[in-house]
């Protein structure tokens, strides 16, 4: 996974470009097709302002944006929604899963329902013939 650091109005120092690799470090334990990760610090008077584009190798990309009066707190809040993002993508992926499991079971259960129904009325039928 590359990491890009840039400074807009800002000069990244050595410590705030360590923290953000670290916490795009993290990202991957959420999703191992990580390719790229862009951040873009910007100050604008008080308020610091972190971008975070996160490429997938699908070209599939999360953006987090976030403002704080800390740089480091605006970096852990874009963080935060990209995680956010990239779980909820997960969770998709795994429902659209699991819908295909629940569909062929269901064949399944109405199948042996089917098998179920004609032994049953198979031996209705032996109990009528016998009766006459």
């Amino acid at each position: 996974m590359k990491v890009n650091v840039v400074g807009r109005h800002v000069k990244v120092t050595d410590a705030m470009q360590q923290y953000a690799e670290e916490k795009a470090g993290k990202l991957d334990r959420f999703f191992k097709g990580i390719r790229n990760v862009d951040i873009v610090m910007d100050v604008n008077g008080l308020t610091h302002h972190v971008e975070t584009a996160v490429l997938l190798g699908h070209g599939l990309k999360f953006v987090g944006k976030a403002d704080a009066e800390d740089m480091y707190a605006a970096i852990d809040a874009a963080e935060g929604k990209i995680e956010k993002q990239i779980r909820r993508f997960n969770s998709k992926l795994k429902n659209h899963r699991d819908r295909s499991r629940i569909g062929s079971e269901d064949a399944a259960v109405s199948s042996e329902a089917q098998h179920d129904e004609a032994t049953y009325e198979a031996i209705v039928r032996e109990m009528l013939e016998e009766e006459t």
